[in-house]
């Protein structure tokens, strides 16, 4: 159960804020869609990496898969996806943590950014040491708070709040914004499952991986599904789709609905700490994240070595404080919606890259010696690599801008680890 309790710690964000960004592009018949549709890729993509985790049971693991099957590029490419969508990942649940922080105590806005990410980039400066193991307990108070909100809300669900989106000429209630807002609200619906991919990262630290890898990633999907479906009646059923579609703390606004300041300020009051440690726990994740990949990535010489170099203690520092400071300049923008769109297309396109490892390990035969192989073999690989390419370009049809910046980043990655290549022939030659 602690690769579940991992796997749901890395999302536990998303039920949060997010999710509700999808019902300005679909309604909520194009969200129920999107979010379907996302645990189907997510069930897909997990029993995929299970495999190559178990053959390739290494920390880096989607970098790791991509490099061994198709070389340094694709491993570049794989890496700098995957940089993109943890730098990102701080920065969007920085803009939702302090949204709840001001619901709750009226105090927000780019202090609240730059303390916040001063604060926990000083504490990965410096040296996590045993605070990790204070993560899962956080993401399960941030659970606990999920059930109150369900509990509280569910008797108030009213049907007719659910369909309450205007429609346009010639769509129906269940998708008012027709197709093109269905296929727009596709990277909302990863929301509820985004990052439990991070779990195959754990391979190589986990007893029985063969065994506790899939069943791990199982329960969580559970989890992470029974939830998905309890907020997207409860919260938009209560409230209304009007209310949660553009705002940043979907579900203190649905609890203020239906439980007013004098009658129940206290249950608002909870949910929003339960969330705020959620928030806490999944930036702290975000932030280890990517400074050690950074520093991977730096050692690997896909990144210039200075970002990997690393203190006494053994902390990458300036590969803390760099991406720290690009996270907080991206959450400053206050773009929630913009930033998490930024995010799904960093982290469907790196599946794009990692997927075909499964085939290319097939194809070698390496798959025989797995202790575990995917259900489906390459039908299974093949839908989840089909799903990450519809989800991909459905960031470009929410937010054509925001998407190509992982494009341009990514070139920016490739220039990098050219200009370190030609180096270290010249200091060979």
């Amino acid at each position: 159960m602690l690769l579940a309790a991992l796997g749901v710690s890395y999302v536990i964000a998303g039920d949060y804020s997010g999710w509700n960004f999808g019902l300005a592009h679909g309604g909520w018949g194009g969200m129920l869609a999107a979010v379907v549709f996302g645990c189907a890729m997510y069930t897909a993509l997990l029993a995929t990496l299970a495999e190559l985790a178990t053959l390739i049971p290494e920390a880096g693991a989607g970098a790791a898969f991509a490099e061994r099957a198709f070389g340094p590029i694709a491993g570049c490419l794989a890496g700098g996806c995957i940089w993109i969508e943890y730098v990102a990942a701080a920065a969007v649940i920085t803009v939702f943590l302090q949204a709840y922080l001001k619901a709750l105590t009226g105090f927000g806005g780019p202090p609240v950014v730059i303390g916040v990410f001063v604060i926990f980039v000083a504490i990965h400066a410096v040296g996590v040491g045993e605070a990790l193991r204070v993560l899962l307990g956080m993401a399960l108070v941030a659970l606990f708070g999920l059930i109150v909100f369900v509990a509280v809300t569910a008797p108030h669900v009213v049907v007719g709040r659910l369909f309450e989106e205007p429609l346009a000429a010639g769509t129906s209630r269940w998708l008012p914004h027709g197709l093109t807002g269905l296929w727009a609200a596709l990277p909302f619906g990863t929301a509820f499952f985004l990052a439990v991919e991070g779990i195959a990262m754990a391979a190589e630290e986990t007893r029985d991986p063969e065994r506790n890898l899939p069943r791990g990633m199982t329960a969580a999907m559970l989890i992470l599904t029974a939830f998905a479906a309890l907020l997207l009646v409860a919260a938009p059923g209560a409230a209304g789709v009007l209310a949660l579609k553009d705002v940043q703390d979907p579900l203190v606004v649905a609890l203020e609905a239906v439980r007013p300041a004098g009658s129940g300020h206290w249950v608002v009051a909870l949910v929003n700490l339960c969330g705020l440690a959620g928030f806490l726990a999944c930036l702290f994740s975000a932030i280890f994240a990517y400074s050690r990949l950074t520093f991977a990535l730096s050692r690997a010489r896909y990144l210039p070595a200075w970002l990997g170099r690393t203190n006494r203690r053994q902390v990458p520092v300036i590969g803390v404080v760099v991406p720290g400071l690009i996270g907080c300049a991206l959450a400053l923008t206050g773009a929630g919606e913009q930033i998490f769109v930024l995010m799904v297309s960093a982290g469907t396109l790196s599946y794009l890259l990692i997927i075909p490892a499964h085939w290319v390990m097939r194809a070698r035969g390496d798959h025989v010696t797995a202790a575990f192989k995917t259900p489906g073999g390459v039908f299974t690989s093949g839908f989840a690599w089909l799903a990450s390419l519809l989800s991909f370009t459905a960031c470009f049809v929410a937010n054509p801008r925001w998407s190509s910046v992982t494009l341009a980043v990514l070139a920016l990655f490739l220039g990098s680890y050219f200009h370190q290549r030609r180096a270290a022939r010249a200091q060979s030659g």
